[in-house]
């Protein structure tokens, strides 16, 4: 008889823990709420079934031991099935954060991917016109870069892209935003930056761009140049309420003002007139 009391209190304490398994990933999760919400209500439930056997035998005396060995079966497998589950969930939600992580960064070069740029940039934008201060933008392009590749090829191309990114992060803020927006194109968003300090930021960046070797190839060093449009985003001044037309609007003014640069003969920084 205390075998079969001893299974039953073993299948109790196996089903206990599956009930509040089920309970945790009920509260964890919110893509499956519902599916953990009718798991949790029968494993709540079949709790009553490894008590009801304990009861009758206190009534009668009897006790089934191929039913308790059952219910031990039975509820070390419910117990181990939800703890595979919430191994699975585990390992989806790992893998979904390694997925938005990659979707948020460039590939080849770790700056910040386009869609990603842009809704940082918006954010900034309504950030912008909440505090009153202005937001610079700046649009690199590296000067006659498909020459380097033709010249050297497209692994040498990916490693300037690659060193372009690091130099420039290293000399941009944390709240700086640098993503890549084009093939040798990148999108830099300076919040609380008025005009004077966004061009004194761009030429930093191009001087320091200019002096450093961005490649080697069999010992020799690659040295590059960059063309920056600038454009100033003051919410003082009357503007659109919309922030993604404010981004799309400063966006092609900072992207004029660059070609604005390699037209007068690149390896310099130009103002965007007019916005």
């Amino acid at each position: 008889m205390m075998t079969g009391i001893g299974l039953y209190l073993l299948a109790f304490i196996a089903q206990l823990m599956a009930v509040g398994f089920s309970i945790y990933l009920l509260l964890r999760t919110q893509s499956y709420r519902k599916t953990f919400a009718c798991l949790s209500i029968a494993y709540t439930l079949m709790l009553g079934r490894r008590v009801t056997p304990l009861f009758d035998f206190l009534n009668d005396g009897n006790l089934n031991l191929l039913d308790a060995a059952l219910a031990v079966v039975i509820s070390s497998l419910i117990l181990l099935g939800t703890l595979y589950i919430k191994r699975l969930l585990n390992d989806l939600e790992n893998t979904n954060l390694t997925l938005a992580q990659i979707n948020k960064t460039d590939s080849l070069t770790g700056a910040l991917s386009r869609p990603e740029t842009f809704s940082r940039t918006l954010l900034e934008i309504e950030r912008s016109f909440r505090t009153k201060h202005p937001l610079a933008f700046l649009m690199i392009d590296i000067d006659h870069f498909k020459l380097i590749n033709d010249a050297h090829g497209h692994w040498v191309g990916d490693t300037v892209l690659l060193n372009l990114t690091k130099c420039c992060q290293a000399e941009l803020r944390a709240i700086d935003i640098f993503g890549r927006v084009g093939g040798e194109e990148f999108l830099v968003v300076l919040p609380d930056t008025d005009q004077v300090h966004a061009f004194e930021v761009a030429e930093r960046l191009r001087k320091h761009i200019a002096k450093e070797a961005i490649a080697n190839v069999a010992g020799a060093e690659i040295h590059i140049s960059i063309s920056i449009g600038i454009a100033v985003f003051d919410p003082e001044q009357k503007h659109d309420e919309f922030a993604a037309n404010i981004l799309r609007q400063y966006y092609q003014g900072c992207d004029q003002a660059m070609y604005q640069a390699k037209t007068a003969g690149r390896n310099q920084c130009a103002l965007s007139n007019g916005l």
